[in-house]
């Protein structure tokens, strides 16, 4: 399996072509654009990027490889042929057209100090150890619940290692869970908008602004622990029994 993986797909227009790109992640270097095709028809290449970000999204199922088949009938040979390597590509979870970059981002940011980046503002403005009443403006607290089905473990497990996750070692796992399923799917929960091999089941959330003269106070400083109480699900009736 390729350390490297599409992220997403973006189209490029111009009066005289339209070009579809891959953006490409691989562990510890900076994502890149991959040209996928090009095009003299925007409509048609913005839909195989479409094509490409949903099979990416839900995998390829039959209306989306019956869809591809009409992509790919309607494009010519050489673009055509291309669309066909990248959709192997974003079922398998691999990206063959991959080699090493010069650059990493240690080698990036090695020598840039601390003057380029932007800690300097936020710790001025939000500084990490404060209380809830040292803060100037207001502060909101919000608290989610998501439930995902890993309908492909693999998928999910090789575009979390690409992108920089590892697994628990073997003692730390649960005998349940000996690839870190769980780990995988945390990794990728503040990223992209979706988690490869997985579909989204439920997701939910609480927020509610913190008020000082209420007696809240910031996690790290709350001598009470933080909870959160979600309903139960609507396909259960009071007794316990499920539809």
């Amino acid at each position: 399996m390729s350390s490297a993986v599409p992220r997403a797909f973006h189209c490029e227009h111009t009066r005289a072509k339209s070009r579809v790109y891959a953006l490409v992640e691989r562990s510890g270097q900076p994502a890149t654009l991959h040209a996928v095709l090009t095009c003299t028809d925007p409509a048609l290449a913005q839909h195989a990027a479409y094509l490409l970000s949903s099979v990416l999204e839900h995998g390829l199922g039959p209306a989306a490889g019956a869809e591809s088949e009409r992509i790919a009938a309607a494009l010519p040979d050489a673009p055509a042929a291309s669309f066909r390597r990248t959709l192997v590509d974003v079922v398998n979870g691999t990206w063959a057209d991959a080699p090493e970059l010069a650059a990493t981002w240690e080698s990036l940011r090695r020598g840039r100090g601390d003057s380029a980046g932007l800690g300097g503002d936020l710790e001025s403005r939000t500084p990490g150890d404060a209380r809830l009443d040292a803060f100037p403006g207001p502060v909101v607290r919000t608290i989610s619940l998501l439930e995902v089905h890993v309908h492909d473990p693999a998928r999910l497990l090789a575009a979390a290692t690409a992108t920089g996750w590892r697994p628990f070692d073997a003692e730390d796992l649960d005998e349940d869970d000996r690839q870190d399923v769980v780990g995988a799917v945390m990794h990728f929960v503040n990223g992209p908008e979706f988690l490869p091999g997985a579909d989204q089941l439920m997701e939910s959330m609480q927020a509610r602004l913190l008020r000082v003269d209420r007696g809240d106070e910031v996690s790290d400083w709350s001598a009470a622990p933080v909870t959160a109480r979600f309903d139960t699900g609507t396909r259960s009736d009071p007794d316990g029994r499920t539809d």
